[in-house]
């Protein structure tokens, strides 16, 4: 029990930036307990986005890659309720960028996020802990670019929460 619970207590270390009126970025920091090197697989492998992100999930890790994912478990990869985002850059164990270009059946923001873009910064605090720092950009000041901007304020922080304790429970099995 008391294991559980310092694990709950450890897992998540959340900071959420308010970005001024003139700007345009979303901006969303974790600070979790895993190594940089499994942060980064978890971004960067099929294994490891499958360990957090949906049930369903690949990657093809290049630039112009896809990084794609379905919720529903009894789906498949490529069906209408995928979501697909192409690497658009990254530097090894530090930056990582996508932009979506396909999106799940019925999602009512189609416009405005394709006019978006999505930033992860992965910065060591120690040995054991990494700090990931997200950036959404590409935000207007339309009214489907701000629904879509709050849409992805708690969708974002939900993700990386579960990111973060599917790394501690992975740590933990070991």
């Amino acid at each position: 029990m008391i294991r559980i619970l310092s694990l709950a207590c450890s897992v998540v270390v959340f900071s959420s930036a308010l970005a001024v009126a003139e700007d345009d970025r979303q901006v969303l920091e974790i600070e979790i307990d895993a190594s940089i090197d499994q942060v980064w697989d978890a971004f960067t492998t099929t294994a490891g986005l499958k360990s957090w992100a949906a049930p369903l999930a690949d990657v093809d890790f290049k630039i112009g890659g896809k990084w794609r994912a379905n919720y529903n478990a009894q789906g498949k990869l490529g069906d209408a309720n995928t979501i697909e985002n192409t690497i658009l850059s990254y530097d090894p164990q530090r930056m990582l960028s996508i932009r979506p270009t396909r999106f799940p059946q019925g999602f009512p923001f189609v416009e405005a996020a394709r006019k978006t873009w999505t930033v992860f910064y992965f910065s060591p605090v120690t040995k054991a802990r990494t700090k990931v720092r997200l950036v959404g950009l590409g935000y207007t000041d339309d009214q489907q670019s701000q629904q879509l901007r709050a849409f992805f304020a708690q969708g974002n922080k939900f993700s990386l929460t579960k990111l973060a304790q599917a790394l501690v429970q992975d740590e933990a099995k070991k």
